[in-house]
């Protein structure tokens, strides 16, 4: 029998990515097609049966993307859509992965992680034509006997579940819903009465029980719960499942060699299975699903609905974790790893907003290196760099969790202090200008006194401003005047005073 052939339409300048037709993917010999704009394709789409679509969202500007997958849909509706990028943009995925495009994938992008890509579009693809041929020939055979008729009845409430959590999970990014979605769609179809779904951390570290549903009586105690992929020698079924992406089935948990002596035998007494959620060959998640007794192992049947559940909830989860990884990275400083100056303002206004709301303090420290040019003129720009980010690290670990630090601009850092009055942010502020002074810097031979300072002002809401803005520009007086009365100081702007104030000699400064 011949082998399948996959066809791939690619809308897009050249690019290292590109595959080559005769390549086998997804178990198939492919045909590759390749146009450089929408406007150069002449023949119906109808004539070209392509599977999927792979396009440059780059090439195919000023189209936004609701123009660029209404245009696909007319050319191609059956195909399944690639969109690749070379600037991630969050909104452009969020929609993107919302209304039918199976992967957001972006340059540079290795030709192999192309073919993975299009190898799970393709069977992801064929995956949902197969579930709707089976619906559609349940539905024909549902007028048989009455015990057929009941097999295909449930076979089709199974399925309906599936194109449900398809459905659900198109609408959310978040790996909580996520989570919350696909037990309540594995209880409700297939009826077990104890389902559990956790989730892998972002290092694959660690698994944690995220969402938890059985019995009204059930006290629900597996919630949080989490385990460490290093104890793989004390639960054997780590490896077996969060390592190795294999099923676990334990149809008496008490004698299988992989659970026994272990939590997760504690955890479940009845039959269960746990199923990896596997994405881009990585193990993103687990599905648990516990019988009512221990005389009802799961069926074939069961297991094969439940490994449909698990691979649409794998590839959601997956697009989820890239919406984030760029969403993460649209709100940092690339150079330090800090928040950036945008973020920066939107939390100091929302900051601000809650001092207000219920009457707490906010104090904001403005903090600049001292002489920093000098350090870059007498080395070179790396020694500058390698200095920023080893502040950005000392800053974040003499603050707390709930403080916000943002690189402002060039050496220029604000650190937001929630619930922090006046004399509290000149002890931090104070604080922090020590631990720069008793830094070591490379290349601070270059600076006077052979050390890296800093120098910071403070300002606090609500007494010293009455706007997000004002306050900032109340701490950047307060640095000038800590600037010019010598440097590697902190002054606080005291608005009964008339202005910033050194934390040094306690005298009113000038006016800046």
């Amino acid at each position: 029998m011949p082998d399948p052939v996959r066809n791939l339409l690619i809308v897009s300048r050249p690019a290292p990515w590109f595959p080559r037709t005769g390549q086998r993917v997804a178990q198939g010999l492919l045909t590759v097609e390749q146009a450089p704009s929408l406007q150069g394709i002449e023949v119906p789409a109808a004539d070209r049966g392509w599977d999927v679509v792979a396009f440059r969202a780059e090439d195919l500007r000023p189209l936004g993307p609701a123009e660029v997958l209404a245009a696909l849909r007319e050319l191609a509706p059956q195909a399944t859509y690639l969109p690749v990028t070379a600037a991630p943009d969050p909104q452009e995925a969020l929609y993107y992965l919302k209304h039918g495009a199976f992967e957001y994938l972006t340059e540079p992008l290795p030709a192999a992680e192309f073919l993975r890509a299009l190898g799970e579009a393709i069977e992801n693809r064929e995956t949902f034509r197969e579930i709707l041929d089976l619906n559609r020939a349940l539905e024909a055979q549902k007028e048989q006997l009455l015990f057929e008729k009941e097999i295909l009845e449930r076979r089709n409430r199974e399925l309906e579940a599936v194109s449900r959590l398809a459905r659900a999970l198109a609408a959310t990014l978040d790996p909580g819903e996520i989570a919350a979605q696909l037990a309540r769609n594995v209880q409700e179809a297939l009826g077990f009465p104890r389902v559990l779904v956790g989730l892998v951390d972002h290092c694959g570290k660690w698994e944690e029980v995220r969402e938890e549903l059985g019995p009204a009586d059930h006290p629900g105690t597996a919630r949080g719960i989490r385990w460490m992929l290093r104890d793989a020698g004390a639960q054997p079924w780590i490896r077996t499942v969060l390592q190795r992406g294999e099923v676990l089935r334990a149809d008496a948990p008490a004698d299988h060699p992989d659970v026994r002596d272990t939590s997760l035998g504690q955890l479940h007494r009845h039959p269960f299975v746990k199923v990896p959620l596997v994405a881009g060959g990585a193990v993103v998640g687990t599905v648990t699903a516990e019988t009512a007794g221990p005389g009802e192992p799961m069926s074939e049947e069961a297991l094969a609905v439940l490994h449909i559940f698990a691979d649409t909830a794998a590839v959601a989860l997956a697009n989820a974790r890239l919406y984030e990884a760029m969403k993460e990275l649209s709100v940092r400083d690339e150079l330090t790893g800090l928040f950036n100056r945008r973020h920066l303002l939107g939390r100091l206004e929302a900051e601000c907003v809650d001092a207000d709301r219920h009457g707490s303090p906010l104090a904001v420290l403005l903090l600049d290196l001292d002489h920093f040019k000098l350090l870059n003129d007498g080395n070179d720009h790396l020694t500058g760099d390698a200095a920023l980010r080893r502040l950005a690290g000392l800053l974040l670990k003499n603050t707390r969790g709930i403080d916000t630090v943002a690189r402002y601009g060039g050496e220029e850092f604000v650190i937001l202090l929630p619930r922090t009055e006046r004399e509290k942010g000149r002890f931090v502020a104070e604080k922090l200008r020590r631990v720069v002074e008793a830094a070591t810097f490379e290349g601070a031979a270059a600076l006077p006194g052979g050390r890296l300072t800093a120098s910071v002002g403070v300002a606090c809401c609500p007494e010293d401003a009455a706007s997000p803005l004002e306050l900032l520009e109340r701490a950047d007086w307060a640095l000038y005047q800590a600037k010019s009365e010598g440097r590697n100081r902190v002054c606080v702007w005291e608005a009964d005073a008339g202005g910033p104030r050194s934390a040094a000699s306690g005298q009113q400064a000038g006016d800046p």
